[in-house]
């Protein structure tokens, strides 16, 4: 998986309130879409896993590493973030494909060919940003271990949210395979998509069945 966050310039979708993404979201233009809202609900999720570890880090009796953890879930934060406006431009980048002139031959290739590299993009950014999601998982599998039993529920909401997430942005994959004319890569990623998926899932639920324990 090759897509980062990286390969895509800012669009400033988290300058915006709240109220303004959701109303965005609702509209009748294709962006933002599925990507960018499941990776505003993983950087969401992660932020929970973080605000428990914070709060659980100011006790007195907070356990050791934590401060650690913390770096390790504010980087995985900002890249969430990231990937959110990678989904977006990736898009952008598909339907300025679309529009490339056909009028000949060789514009006819060129179209083709930028048609190709967009679509392997638009696939490549949703599986790297699914990666992102799963690891931020094992970081909230640690913290439903660290977690003060007190918070330790908002863990348990955070990864809740990060495992749809991880789901939700994996269908931008499913969408994107569709157009893929490359064999050989529409079945690496489709491998690699549904192995996303299986590790979320287990994941999720070890991480379900600890905060559910320690709550009982």
């Amino acid at each position: 998986m090759t897509g980062t966050p990286s390969d895509a310039a800012p669009t400033g979708l988290w300058d915006h309130g709240l109220a303004d993404f959701v109303d965005a979201t609702a509209s009748d233009s294709p962006t933002p879409g599925g990507g960018s809202a499941a990776m505003v609900a993983a950087a969401t999720g992660c932020a929970l896993v973080l605000m428990a570890l914070k709060v659980t880090a100011r006790r007195k009796d907070a356990p050791d590493g934590l401060d650690t953890l913390i770096l390790a879930g504010e980087r995985r934060l900002e890249s969430l973030r990231d990937y959110a406006e990678a989904d977006i431009r990736v898009f952008e980048s598909y339907m300025a494909a679309l529009r490339l002139p056909k009028d000949t031959e060789a514009a006819i290739e060129e179209r083709r060919s930028a048609l190709a590299a967009a679509t392997e993009g638009a696939t490549e950014v949703p599986l790297s940003a699914a990666q992102e999601a799963l690891e931020t998982l094992d970081l909230a599998r640690r913290a439903a271990d660290l977690a003060h039993v007190s918070i330790v529920s908002d863990v348990g909401a955070g990864a809740a949210l990060v495992h749809g997430a991880l789901t939700a942005v994996l269908y931008s994959v499913d969408v994107n395979l569709r157009g893929l004319k490359d064999e050989t890569k529409r079945e690496e990623y489709g491998v690699s998509r549904a192995h996303l998926q299986t590790e979320g899932d287990d994941r999720h639920e070890a991480i379900r069945r600890m905060v559910a324990e320690r709550l009982a």
